[in-house]
C-alpha cells in the first residue's frame, strides 16, 4: 500500500471499524482484501473464543475480561482499523457505534443453502438439508447476527449479489482501493442459484421469513445508497 493510500484511509475515516461477517456473504473476500489493503496488523479477528485466529485484545476484552468499552481502546491503542468476524452486531454496536459497523448481505435462502454445503465440506456434517434448516440455530441465522442493527443504520451496507458495486462504494465511501476478490466460493460464481423443489423452498421460506424481510429491507437500503 502507497503513502497515498495510507494517508486516504486516515483522511476518510479514523474511527476503528468493525466489520459484522455474516457466513456465506462473501465476508471472506471482504476480509482478505481488507488485509491486503490495510495489512494484517491493521485487522483484529472475532471468530470466537476458542478459535486460534481470534486475536488476542478481542479473546480478553470480549470472552475472558468482558468489556467492550475496553476493547475499543484497546483496538484503538493498537492501530486496528477493522474488527471483523462472525459477530452479533448487537455486541458490538454501543461500544462503536453504528455509523462504525459494516455487513454483507445475501439472499437468504441461497445463503442457507450455501452455509449448508460449507458444513457438509469443512465441519463434517452428515444429515440433510431438511435437518439443517429444521435446526433452530440455522434459521433466520443472518438475522441473528446482523438484525441488532437497522439496514438503515449501517455505516457500510453490502449486498452480496451486487459483489463489485458494494466494494465500489465502500471504496468510496473510506477511502480505501479494495482488489474484487473470490475467495472461500463454493461454486465456480455466485451467479449461479442453488434450486430447490416447491415443497421445500416454501418450508425454507416459512421457516426463515423474518430473514427475508430483514434481507429485502437492506436491498432497499442498499439501493438508495447506490
Amino acid at each position: 500500500m502507497s503513502q497515498g493510500q495510507s494517508a486516504r484511509v486516515e483522511t476518510a475515516w479514523a474511527e476503528p471499524l468493525v466489520f459484522v461477517h455474516v457466513p456465506k456473504t462473501a465476508g471472506t473476500s471482504f476480509r482478505n482484501a481488507l488485509q491486503l489493503q490495510l495489512g494484517p496488523a491493521a485487522l483484529a479477528l472475532d471468530y470466537g473464543k476458542d478459535k486460534p485466529v481470534t486475536s488476542p485484545l478481542v479473546r480478553r476484552h470480549v470472552y475472558e475480561e468482558p468489556d467492550m468499552h475496553a476493547l475499543r481502546r484497546a483496538v484503538a491503542d493498537a492501530g486496528v482499523k477493522v474488527v471483523c468476524g462472525h459477530i452479533s452486531a448487537t455486541r458490538y454496536a454501543e461500544a462503536f457505534e453504528a455509523r462504525n459497523l459494516m455487513v454483507f448481505v445475501r439472499e437468504p435462502i441461497q445463503r442457507l443453502i450455501s452455509e449448508f454445503q460449507h458444513f457438509r465440506r469443512h465441519h463434517g456434517y452428515t444429515g440433510s438439508f431438511p435437518e439443517f434448516y429444521r435446526t433452530p440455530g440455522f434459521s433466520n441465522h443472518q438475522l441473528k447476527l446482523a438484525g441488532g442493527v437497522a439496514p438503515e443504520d449501517y455505516g457500510f451496507l453490502g449486498v452480496t449479489e451486487c459483489y463489485t458495486e458494494s466494494v465500489a462504494l465502500a471504496n468510496r465511501k473510506f477511502g480505501w482501493n479494495l482488489e474484487v476478490l473470490a475467495d472461500n466460493l463454493g461454486r465456480p460464481s455466485l451467479a449461479l442459484s442453488y434450486q430447490l423443489v416447491p415443497e421445500m423452498l416454501a418450508e425454507v421460506i416459512e421457516l426463515n421469513r423474518q430473514d427475508i424481510e430483514y434481507y429485502e429491507q437492506a436491498v432497499a437500503v442498499f439501493e438508495s445508497r447506490r
